[in-house]
């Protein structure tokens, strides 16, 4: 036993000494190594006279921008692009560079960071309980030139820091991002399909939406179909900026830059200017973006409606009528057309309701496409509710949307100038309808 207890003693004392020369790195220890980055980030940080720009994405989607000043004290200032106040009015906090297992910066109370983790839906949106699904605490990944690129410790959102100019801490501290801010989204809700024309002549549909901070892509495959492709993206104090570039063959496209002279955004591919300009009428018809850029249509309840035939206002009141007579007391309301261009379905739901309660009665399809945008319906047997109501609704699905072909185009509503889109009997011209692009 004693002898056991002697090798025992022995292979650990080996064991021991070994594990101390494994993690000898350059002759430092991890926390030794850890400890020295800590200083190196904390002098970093606090050494850029001009302050920090920011971009952080959180794994929710969408982009943010922030301005950081660090000083010494462990106290940070900041701005965000989140609302007018945040991009106007300076908030500070406090921050740590923690050595924990990586080198760790915390913004330890709360700030514009937090909002966006916020676990209330009704501070900005998103999960209860999770935000959206945003970080305030970030390991250090590392330093490139200007920049330092972090990642969130909880939910690996991306947090790129930029040195910033003494122009551009002027101008954050001039309110020049809310002015920034204001400008694109003035731009933006003035002009209507924006696209810019690559070097190859291939237009690229562009859909900047400043509330879920996405920007989207689209442009033709040359194949009879198109290619989309989306992103988050932040706003910047000349334009707004990407969480990941648009790659046209080889070629990145990262930002969009305002021109305030001509009144435009702008991008530079391969040393050329592309500007970014609206058109009177969409670049792509609606045929090729159903099930890509808009998921369906929603037709409204109603008797009647810009867009709709003669023949589906008398075969809807039809179905109306008849559901309300089914038996079942149920009120026929508002009808959605979703499209899965993957499996080729679109799945009709209508919403009805039995007093004040509403139930969804759904018409599945399965459809065929010319590339000339001529659709082929062919229902498949309804589900729940439905079944209810297969006799009251033929009017509208056994008679025309199974049995005709149809073309579905955009359609002006005269009153508003909204943009909708419509279906088209090739057979029966007077039947058509109408409803809202979602």
């Amino acid at each position: 036993m004693k002898k056991i207890l002697i090798y025992t003693l022995f292979s650990l004392a080996l064991f021991t000494g070994c594990k101390k020369e494994e993690v000898l790195i350059d002759g430092e220890r991890p926390e030794e190594r850890v400890s020295t980055a800590v200083t190196k980030y904390n002098d970093e940080l606090t050494g850029s006279t001009n302050g920090w720009k920011a971009f952080l994405y959180p794994e929710g989607g969408g982009g943010y921008s922030f301005y950081f000043t660090f000083t010494k004290d462990n106290k940070v200032s900041m701005y965000a692009d989140l609302d007018s106040d945040p991009a106007s009015e300076s908030m500070e906090s406090t921050y740590r560079i923690k050595a924990l297992q990586n080198p760790t910066l915390s913004f330890d109370t709360y700030s514009y960071m937090h909002i966006l983790a916020d676990p209330d839906p009704n501070t900005f949106g998103g999960a209860a309980g999770w935000g959206l699904f945003s970080d305030f605490e970030f390991t250090f990944d590392k330093a490139v030139g200007d920049s330092i690129m972090l990642s969130g410790k909880l939910l690996k959102s991306k947090l790129v820091l930029v040195k910033a100019t003494a122009a551009e801490k002027k101008l954050y501290n001039e309110k020049g991002l809310l002015n920034a801010i204001l400008t694109s989204v003035d731009y933006i809700d003035a002009n209507s399909n924006l696209y810019f024309t690559l070097v190859d002549a291939v237009k690229v549909q562009t859909s900047i939406n400043y509330f879920q901070k996405v920007v989207t892509f689209i442009w033709d495959n040359g194949n009879g179909g198109v290619t989309t492709t989306s992103t988050g993206f932040a706003f910047t104090l000349t334009g707004i900026r990407f969480k990941e570039p648009l790659i046209y063959k080889d070629k990145a496209i990262s930002e969009f830059t305002w021109d305030p002279a001509k009144q435009v955004y702008f991008t530079t591919v391969g040393g050329v200017r592309l500007e970014i300009v609206s058109s009177t009428t969409s670049i792509y018809p609606l045929h090729l973006l159903l099930g890509i850029q808009y998921s369906g249509i929603i037709v409204p309840n109603g008797t009647n409606y810009p867009g709709w035939g003669t023949e589906f206002v008398t075969r809807r009141a039809a179905a109306a009528a008849g559901t309300l007579t089914s038996g079942y007391n149920l009120r026929l309301d508002r009808m959605v057309f979703n499209f899965n261009t993957i499996n080729n379905t679109m799945l009709l739901s209508a919403d009805i309701y039995q007093g004040a309660n509403r139930f969804v009665a759904d018409f599945p399809y399965t459809f065929t496409k010319t590339t000339a945008g001529v659709y082929k319906f062919t229902g498949t047997a309804p589900t729940g509710n439905a079944a209810l109501i297969v006799t009251q609704m033929a009017p509208l699905t056994t008679q025309r949307i199974n049995a005709d072909t149809f073309t579905l185009a955009y359609f002006t509503n005269p009153t508003t100038g909204e943009i909708l889109g419509q279906f088209k009997s090739v057979e029966h011209p007077n039947f058509t309808f109408s409803g809202s692009l979602q």
